[in-house]
């Protein structure tokens, strides 16, 4: 990487951790996401820091697939593979991460004062056993397509 790109990338993160700052400290910003997606605020932060892991993480591995795959071999069928690849990965951290915060959502409600097993604690189990079987379903998923190998190009 040259001089220039370094800079140009200490910017952009710089630029990033100033974003994050002011939307942690601005309220309206959360309240926002509290009406959009009910019952996601700052106090369910393993989520969160998933889902930015996640973003950032589809974001860079599409683009090294696409300087890889596309412009340097020429090969759509890899850049395909590549890319459905690179997207069960964030489907695995996304659900992953949600799986983690329902286990975390979960242990509070057992710790609360006046805990009773009703229909909230099935409630709250239920969710958490079906996140952990679509985190496993999309890792059986990725494992099928790590097998998997693009068709070699013939050329006459």
């Amino acid at each position: 990487m040259g001089g220039w790109q370094w800079f140009w990338t200490l910017v952009g993160f710089v630029v990033l951790i100033v974003v994050l700052v002011f939307l942690y400290f601005y309220p309206p910003f959360e309240d926002l996401f509290v009406l959009v997606l009910n019952g996601v605020g700052y106090d369910n932060a393993i989520f969160w820091a998933a889902l930015i892991v996640g973003i950032v993480g589809f974001c860079a591995y599409h683009w090294h697939a696409y300087r890889v795959h596309i412009v340097r071999q020429g090969s759509v069928e890899a850049m395909v593979l590549s890319s459905l690849r690179g997207s069960t990965f964030t489907a695995i951290l996304l659900s992953g991460g949600a799986a983690l915060q329902a286990v975390q959502i979960f242990c509070v409600y057992l710790l609360q004062p006046g805990f009773e097993l009703g229909g909230e604690f099935g409630t709250r189990l239920a969710a958490v056993v079906a996140l952990v079987v679509l985190t496993g379903v999309f890792c059986v998923i990725f494992w099928l397509l790590k097998i998997i190998r693009p068709a070699a190009s013939v050329q006459s």
